[in-house]
């Protein structure tokens, strides 16, 4: 192994997420059975998963037919399928780390955003790599680096990347024999600004161009706008050279039969696609009438992103984001604490009367009185 790179650090306590509500449950027993669980930014309303062949239980999976649908779903063929977009994430730095200690690089630091989905750094850091933060993009284009992780739309900030910045970046990239790995888990309700739409032009040519997509690896997922997270199905798009080792990480069957089908159907399903993209438009305009302002009151900020798919508020004092955060639960409301920030996942139409009238509560009782 090159010395560039550190021993690997395995024995490390993994990241808090949303989602979490049993953990919680177990934690506060009874009182937590009822929390209205806000805290994972993946649709309130999610496809509808239909009667399936209990036969699919007993078959090994074949990916072939998902294989398709994703093709015509995402206008590239995927590289891989893996257990949601996680495995990718784990795989990508022991794929990069066998790359260095054959080429010799002496530079194994890696790009992360200060805020982002943590389990980015965590993974590259777990294999001995440096970690850098940037807070915004640009940084990195005067910059020397090994790999770069960007997370577009953001999570949590919700805050966007101009897809001319990011060709920058990986042309940035290229010129390096350096990898941009560009994480879009939250881009499929407006997939128009999505990098594959310019991956899909060079997938299968040898770019020796300006912009060079052999340096690009592209993570998508059908846990956030489908809210089929617990389906663990998740795709990469990169350069056909990388596919077979990719592959060879995933192992054969990554991914259930069952988990296959369903998600199969899903890619497939314009009309609930065309469907859900409405109603998380009305959601939100409903949302941001009712109890946006009451939240405003609660977090006593207005510096906040609103994204279709959950709203993350900005707040100076991590003390008192602790103290609402609690706050919220004693009146049956989860959300996702960061650190100086709360994320609130975008809630079901039938959701939104009851958050308005626990935010009524907590604003009218004791955790009021302690906010003003």
């Amino acid at each position: 192994m090159s010395a560039v790179l550190n021993n690997a650090n395995l024995d490390v306590a993994s990241l808090p997420h949303g989602g979490d509500l049993a953990r919680w449950q177990r934690q506060e027993g009874d009182q937590a059975s009822t929390w209205l669980d806000l805290s994972s930014a993946c649709n309130r309303e999610p496809w509808p998963i239909p009667d399936f062949p209990k036969a699919l239980w007993m078959a090994l999976p074949d990916q072939a037919a998902l294989m398709q649908s994703a093709q015509s779903y995402y206008g590239v063929r995927p590289t891989v399928i893996a257990s949601g977009s996680q495995q990718i994430i784990e795989a990508l730095p022991i794929l990069k780390r066998e790359q260095l200690t054959s080429e010799c690089n002496p530079s194994n630091r890696v790009f992360v955003p200060r805020i982002g989905y943590q389990e980015h750094a965590f993974a590259w850091q777990k294999w001995g790599f440096e970690l850098a933060y940037y807070d915004d993009l640009r940084e990195l284009l005067d910059q020397s680096w090994t790999a770069a992780v960007l997370v577009n739309p953001n999570n949590p900030t919700g805050e966007w990347t101009d897809s001319e910045l990011a060709l920058n970046v990986l042309a940035h990239a290229k010129k390096q024999q350096a990898w941009f790995v560009v994480d879009e888990a939250f881009i499929d309700v407006q997939p128009e600004f999505s990098l594959l739409n310019r991956l899909g032009e060079h997938i299968d040519e040898q770019i020796e161009g300006q912009h060079g997509f052999d340096a690009l690896f592209v993570l998508r997922s059908v846990g956030k706008f489908f809210g089929l997270a617990g389906a663990r199905v998740g795709f990469a798009f990169c350069h056909p050279d990388w596919q077979q080792s990719l592959n060879n990480l995933m192992g054969p069957w990554p991914v259930a039969s069952a988990s296959l089908h369903l998600v199969d159907l899903a890619l497939q399903d314009t009309a609930w696609q065309l469907a859900a993209k409405d109603s998380l438009e009305a959601r939100q305009r409903y949302f941001s009438e009712k109890v946006l302002p009451k939240f405003h009151t609660i977090f006593d900020s207005q510096d906040y992103t609103l994204h279709p798919l959950f709203v993350t508020w900005r707040l100076s004092d991590q003390g008192y984001a602790e103290q609402v955060f609690a706050m919220l639960h004693e009146v049956g409301v989860h959300t996702r604490l960061g650190d100086g920030w709360i994320r609130v996942a975008m809630p079901a139409m039938s959701e939104i009367e009851t958050l308005d009238a626990l935010l009524i509560r907590l604003l009218k009782g004791a955790g009021g009185r302690d906010l003003a």
